[in-house]
C-alpha cells in the first residue's frame, strides 16, 4: 500500500487471515441483505431472482477478491 507521497506502508500487527476473514464476513452480510430484500420483491423461485441472485454473487465476490488482491497481492493458492 502507498500514502500520498507514492510510499509503501506497512502496518506492524496486521494479521491476514483476520482482515481477510472480516472482509469477507462483511461481504456475506450485505450479500443476505440485497439478496433478501430482492427475494421479497420477486419471490425465491422466480426466474429473474435466479438470474439477479447469480450475478449479485458473482460480481460481490469478484469485487472482494480484488479487494483483497490490491491490498495483499496475488495469493490465491497459497
Amino acid at each position: 500500500m502507498e500514502n500520498k507521497l507514492g510510499h509503501n506502508v506497512i502496518i506492524d500487527g496486521l494479521d491476514i487471515l483476520e482482515v481477510m476473514k472480516f472482509i469477507q464476513a462483511k461481504n456475506k452480510k450485505y450479500q443476505a441483505i440485497l439478496l433478501g430484500d430482492i427475494e421479497h420483491l420477486l419471490g425465491r423461485n422466480s426466474k429473474e431472482f435466479r438470474v439477479i441472485r447469480k450475478l449479485i454473487l458473482d460480481s460481490t465476490n469478484d469485487y472482494t477478491r480484488s479487494v483483497l488482491k490490491i491490498i495483499f497481492g496475488d495469493i490465491e493458492g497459497l
